[in-house]
């Protein structure tokens, strides 16, 4: 398995290392620590800035992204920067323990190449461990080392081995005792898990720092998030590429007749489905059911109680159980394997194992016990997929590999080896060692395949890939080629169904043990979720599946992200529920948002960070300064993401598309294609002198305080919530000189690793750099230092950026499969999927030279430019203009993506193409710098594409400009040409 820094999991380290800068490791005071979150949350944004005045930090971080990976890349960083040597890792289910001891092992190698380091391991299990945790990990304090413990380790008091005596340890306290004397540092794994008073007893014994890692944070004001450190929440995560995108199938039955939803006194939600799609309705006693169907017709509602609706044709409409009938089962049996092998002979071209699980009902469904019975789901399953195992073989275009793979489903003894289970219990069953038949070696294997063997389960040379589990696969237990996840029972009141999508959320693996993440299909989102998506596949009778998911991915998230305004998210920013209401209120007002009768919410129909801005007096008099720019900030964390695409979409239902105009589309097809000409972004003439010479220059002239040891005497004042400093001196200026001449070379290898720079200009940027700022302070000139390189970095690199377009660039006439506007023959599509060009679906008529028929936008200034009627420039007929569906242009600093192409022609019929990122900045001086520098290198990109194109002998002239704010099309264009030669 090959494992690669993520920026993320980087960024999270870094944040924990920066805030327990401060932290006193020999004390663990909770008020020293509040007062180091404090200074932290005011540099760094972070969502969530409450602080519970206890040892915790807290890391949310979505499933799938690699939670556990971070936190024992932890423990290597808290060692190396504050020499901390002990840590306990407590988590709640056996089979977690399991994963994390499944992750040190595969992630031994990578930590000792980085850290050069071995963390040794201790597991918990009953008398036959506690010689090696008393002997080693109690006694070898040098040792950097890690206890493994679940919660019964420890919660049950005297029954607990670690909370009595023993004799090897040469005093009176308890084994528990002594390892809380160490001062170790603990790691809690599932945090919601993990709340009861018993084990909140024990655990408080150890009174040192502990570390909350979870995807999921409790309610209680007790067990919430809080003391954050890093924030990766489920909408965050899926907006950078890092978990799967999740699809909803919902099978239904013919007959499947209309339902309950809930119910009062007055009126009855009433679900029912039409054309194989579920539909809600809300009607009132004595209202007629013919919405629902013509055969409602004349059927009203007489009674409603809390469970029933009672019709006035002796009818009862109940609410739905998921208790399914075998004919049930095996419906959604057959529609998860067309789905497996729908997918898996695309996957294999790439590579990717496919495999699928399945959570049903009980044991008995998939095992005989005690010889009794016949495990129907088992049985059913085994007809069902060699029946479409022969379909598939039967095809002619079936691939010889594919084939056979295929073949290596049975075994010798023509048992079909593609499907196992994994229950409750079975990890004891399989460190017992008893003597076991053939049949039971084999399904032992299996089984210590699925929970421990991730890389042998994910290859090729095993047939192995349909998993059947009554619930026992939760948290701790997760692989990345899931991509299919069938629903065959309940789950439990504990488990969510955002925990229950979790299992399949992370990025596919290939065969090298390689992610195939976003970059490495090179930033293409159609190539990137046609591999990495996740097929959920329910009954129809679990109603609301898809609503219900993804109400909890936006409670367990700080941004906004969903089609309706969610009033949990405006409670956490603190506005009380009189303030929710008034801002509701004024938004729909303004046309931002309008209820939605059906869903009892607001549904989000204009963008409303913009409409805040622009009615900045009207919001300001409903809210309080701080408030506003608290919402202000989340919205526009929230509005118009790089990623456009949803993050859960109805398979049901197929996607909204907007019309494509076919007549102005033949027009804009050789724009469309020049602009889309591959390019390769190169380096030349790099002048590393000149380059070392303008970063030294820059860092020599600033300046570099001391840093000085300081005594504070400070309180804490439970009335407002702060901390208040009632004396300052400072005691001592230090002095690095020493330490310097030691860790210089280690430090600047960390410095380089880090920045991603060769080592060998990093060692001649030092040589050329005033020693003195490090002596005064190494952490601030590093920090120094790496925004110099950024900036310097840019200012060189511009002069030697160079774009390169492939010879037959301007010739091929051939567009990829993946192309949203032409098939691959060139001929134009007739729709294109709305998500590709926006969010919001504007009530106004575009321009008659505009490519849609609808105006798709994220802004308010691309909703005005789409409906611009400008049809003349001057000399120059706009022919067709667009906004354009995920154009990127690479540079430096990740894509570019402009949003604007118009085809103009002037009197002798020369084309010009004129690309346009149209901006909502009042002023120029506004863009941020990074935007800026991406602007600069699109410039670059368009004068090196004209260029080109003119040596093809081509009539064409290819011109880039920003429109900031209201600028008009004419002045715009102007700049353009007068700038692109």
């Amino acid at each position: 398995m090959i494992f690669e820094k993520q920026d993320y999991q980087q960024e999270c380290i870094n944040n924990i290392i920066t805030l327990l800068d401060g932290f006193d490791f020999k004390c663990h005071d909770a008020l020293n620590l509040k007062d180091c979150l404090s200074q932290f949350h005011t540099a760094c944004e972070i969502p969530v800035k409450n602080l519970s005045g206890k040892l915790n930090v807290d890391v949310l971080m979505e499933t799938g992204t690699g939670k556990t990976f971070t936190y024992l890349n932890l423990i290597f960083a808290l060692h190396k920067a504050y020499k901390q040597n002990k840590f306990i890792i407590f988590v709640p289910r056996k089979a977690i323990l399991e994963s994390v001891k499944q992750n040190i092992r595969l992630t031994k190698d990578y930590f000792y190449l980085e850290f050069k380091r071995h963390l040794k391991t201790y597991t918990y299990e009953g008398d036959k461990s506690q010689s090696n945790i008393i002997n080693h990990y109690i006694k070898n304090q040098d040792e950097l080392s890690v206890l493994l413990l679940t919660n019964s380790a420890i919660d049950k008091g005297e029954k607990n081995i670690l909370n009595k005596n023993s004799e090897n340890l040469f005093n009176a306290k308890s084994i528990f005792e002594n390892i809380a004397d160490l001062k170790p540092i603990s790691i809690i794994d599932e945090p919601h898990l993990l709340k009861g008073e018993a084990f909140g007893k024990y655990f408080g014994k150890i009174g040192t720092l502990y570390f909350r890692f979870g995807a999921t944070f409790a309610q209680e004001k007790e067990h919430a998030l809080s003391n954050v450190a890093f924030c990766l929440d489920s909408i965050s995560a899926f907006r950078n590429y890092l978990v799967k995108q999740i699809r909803i199938h919902s099978v239904m039955q013919d007959s499947q007749s209309p339902f309950l939803i809930n119910a009062d006194s007055k009126s009855a939600k009433i679900a029912f489905y039409k054309a194989g799609i579920l539909k809600q309705i809300t009607l009132s006693k004595g209202e007629d059911l013919g919405k629902i169907g013509t055969s409602f017709n004349g059927v009203s509602l007489v009674k409603i109680t809390k469970d029933k609706a009672y019709l006035s044709d002796g009818a009862t409409l109940e609410k739905a159980s998921y208790k399914l009938t075998q004919d049930e089962i095996s419906t959604l049996l057959e529609k998860a394997i067309d789905l497996h092998f729908e997918k898996e002979a695309f996957l294999f071209d790439q590579d990717i194992k496919a495999l699928s699980l399945f959570f049903i009902p009980k044991i008995e469904d998939f095992r005989q016990i005690d010889n009794k019975g016949t495990p129907f789901i088992k049985t059913e399953f085994e007809r069902l997929y060699k029946l479409k195992r022969a379909s598939i073989l039967a095809r002619e275009n079936l691939s010889p590999s594919y084939k056979e793979y295929l073949k290596r489903d049975f075994d010798e003894s023509g048992n079909l080896r593609v499907h196992q289970g994994y229950f409750s219990g079975d990890s004891i069953a399989l460190n017992k060692g008893k003597k076991e038949s053939n049949k039971e070696s084999i399904e032992a294997n299996d089984i210590k395949m699925i929970l421990s063997e991730k890389e042998k389960l994910l290859s090729f040379q095993t047939p192995l890939r349909f998993i059947f589990s009554v619930w026992a696969l939760q948290e701790g237990w997760d692989n990345p080629n899931i991509f299919t996840l069938i629903k065959l029972a309940n789950s439990t009141s504990e488990t969510s169904r955002h925990q229950q999508v979790g299992r399949g959320l992370r990025i596919a693996l290939n065969q090298e043990g390689k992610r195939v993440t976003h970059g490495f299909l090179k930033g293409n989102d159609s190539a990137f979720y046609e591999i990495n998506h996740l097929d959920m596949l329910v009954s129809g009778e679990e109603v609301g599946f898809m609503e219900g998911l993804q109400k909890e991915i936006e409670a367990s998230s700080f941004i906004g992200g969903g089609r309706a305004l969610d009033r949990e998210n405006l409670a956490k920013l603190w506005l009380n529920e009189r303030k929710i209401n008034q801002f509701c209120d004024a938004l729909e007002t303004l046309n931002a948002v309008e209820f939605d009768e059906t869903n009892n919410a607001y549904k989000i129909i204009a963008s409303i960070c913009e409409t805040m801005q622009n009615n900045e007096e009207r919001i300001k008099s409903l809210l309080s300064d701080e408030e506003y720019r608290a919402v202000l900030s989340a919205f526009k964390m929230a509005e118009n993401p790089a990623n456009k695409c949803d993050q859960i979409i109805n398979a049901n239902q197929p996607p909204e598309k907007v019309k494509i105009r076919q007549n102005l589309a033949k027009e804009f097809k050789e724009l469309w294609q020049t602009i889309n000409a591959q390019s390769q972004l190169s380096y030349q003439n790099i002048q590393k002198t000149k380059l070392i010479e303008s970063i030294a220059k820059a860092f020599n002239e600033s300046h570099v305080m001391c840093e000085a040891i300081i005594f504070e005497s400070k309180k804490y004042d439970p009335e407002t919530n702060r901390i208040i400093t009632e004396q300052s001196s400072t005691l001592k200026i230090k002095n690095y000189a020493n330490a310097l001449q030691k860790e210089i070379n280690a430090l600047l290898l960390d410095f380089a690793k880090d920045e991603r720079l060769p080592l060998k200009f990093t060692l001649e940027l030092y040589n050329a750099l005033n020693k003195e700022h490090f002596t005064n302070s190494p952490k601030k000139a590093f920090k120094l230092l790496k925004g110099i390189i950024k900036d310097k970095l840019h200012e060189n690199l511009l002069s030697c950026v160079s774009y390169g377009f492939c010879q037959n660039a301007f010739s091929n006439t051939a567009f990829d499969k993946t192309d949203p506007l032409y098939f691959e023959d060139g001929s134009p599509k007739n729709e294109i999927e709305k998500h590709k060009l926006g969010k919001y679906k504007s009530v106004q008529t575009p321009s008659q030279n505009y490519l849609y028929e609808t105006i798709i936008y994220d802004s308010k200034i691309e909703e005005e430019v789409s409906e611009e009627g400008v049809q003349k420039v001057e000399n120059k007929s706009i022919e067709v203009f667009a906004k354009l569906p995920k154009f990127k242009i690479p540079t430096p600093y990740k894509n570019y993506e402009p949003d604007f192409a118009y085809l103009i022609k002037d009197e002798k019929g020369t084309k010009i193409f004129f690309v346009c990122e149209t901006k909502g900045y009042e002023k120029e001086s506004d863009i941020p710098p990074d935007e800026k520098r991406k602007i600069e290198y699109a410039k670059k990109f368009f004068e090196t594409l004209s260029q080109n194109l003119k040596n093809a002998k081509k009539e064409i002239r290819v011109v880039f400009a920003t429109r900031i704010n209201k600028q008009d099309l004419l002045s715009a264009l102007k700049s353009a040409l007068k700038e692109t030669p």
